[in-house]
């Protein structure tokens, strides 16, 4: 059996904790049975770091539906660690549609969100990574619940990723308790026209929307690369949003200037960034 899960970026400016893209960047699980214990190899991105027992997430994942032993586990890992590339979630997304498809089980997206958001903790990435397109997640009565608002965004995602990694806990420990009554007010006006332009395809409202007052201002120490393409963002680019907790960055590019905006990141930024000219995932995590 062969899975496989994108990558994701959440919060796209001011959709905290709730708005995210799955993007065409997969990890892989190949899965076999080999009658006896189990076992993990890890292939790429976090090769040399990752566990190689029931420790791993992915494996954690899987035994939510059935039991890892008896089976091998191939990796080939694509999405960089601790990025803000929703790395965790795409192995909890693996385990989860491998574990379902082991138990001889048709698992939906939401009964998978539900099963795997106590392990990831991140409902907007694990649900772009479930269902694919551009989602909103959010909890109802205390369970974690999404919907696919969009196939496609009217503006290309250039993820631009630094060499160095971001703690997803110690950004967060950087946000303030409270923000002022400006800010909050500010902020809903900007998630309210995401929600619009996501749903419209409407890229003159993506672009007014892409103006957070609640978490990115709190989170310029650990993701320079934010602070220097707001301040010199390329030319014809519609926008820079924080790619989750970071401190990799989007670039939202017109599709007509993608080549241009592209261009001018690789020639301005030092050369250990990986730039990434990407497209919305239209699907989610599944058996290949």
């Amino acid at each position: 059996m062969r899975v496989r899960a994108p990558a994701s970026t959440a919060n796209l400016g001011p959709g905290f904790d709730c708005a995210a893209a799955a993007l065409e960047l997969w990890n892989e699980l190949e899965l076999e049975a080999n009658g006896a214990s189990a076992t993990v190899e890890v292939e790429g991105e976090g090769a040399d770091e990752l566990p190689r027992g029931a420790e791993h997430l992915a494996l954690r994942a899987f035994a939510l539906f059935a039991s890892p032993d008896r089976y091998r586990f191939r990796f080939v890992n694509r999405i960089p660690l601790e990025r803000g590339l929703g790395s965790s979630a795409a192995a909890v997304a693996l385990g989860l549609v491998a574990g379902a498809a082991a138990a001889g089980r048709e698992v939906g997206p939401e009964e998978l969100l539900a099963a795997g958001e106590s392990l990831e903790g991140h409902g907007d990435n694990l649900s772009a990574a479930l269902y694919g397109g551009v989602t909103v997640a959010w909890r109802r009565e205390g369970a974690v619940t999404a919907r696919r608002l969009a196939d496609e965004l009217p503006l290309r995602p250039v993820l631009v990723v630094p060499r160095e990694r971001t703690s997803t806990r110690r950004s967060r420990a950087a946000l303030p308790e409270t923000v002022t009554h400006d800010d909050a007010a500010a902020t809903a006006a900007a998630a309210a026209l995401l929600g619009a332009g996501i749903v419209q395809g409407d890229a003159d409202l993506l672009r007014s929307a892409f103006q957070d007052r609640l978490h990115e201002p709190y989170r310029l120490g650990s993701a320079p690369l934010l602070a220097a393409l707001r301040e010199h963002p390329p030319a014809r680019s519609a926008g820079v949003t924080l790619s989750g907790s970071g401190p990799s960055v989007v670039v939202w590019a017109p599709p007509a200037d993608l080549d241009r905006v592209v261009a001018e990141l690789e020639r301005t930024l030092p050369a250990d960034t990986t730039v990434l000219p990407l497209r919305v995932a239209q699907r989610g995590a599944g058996v290949e």
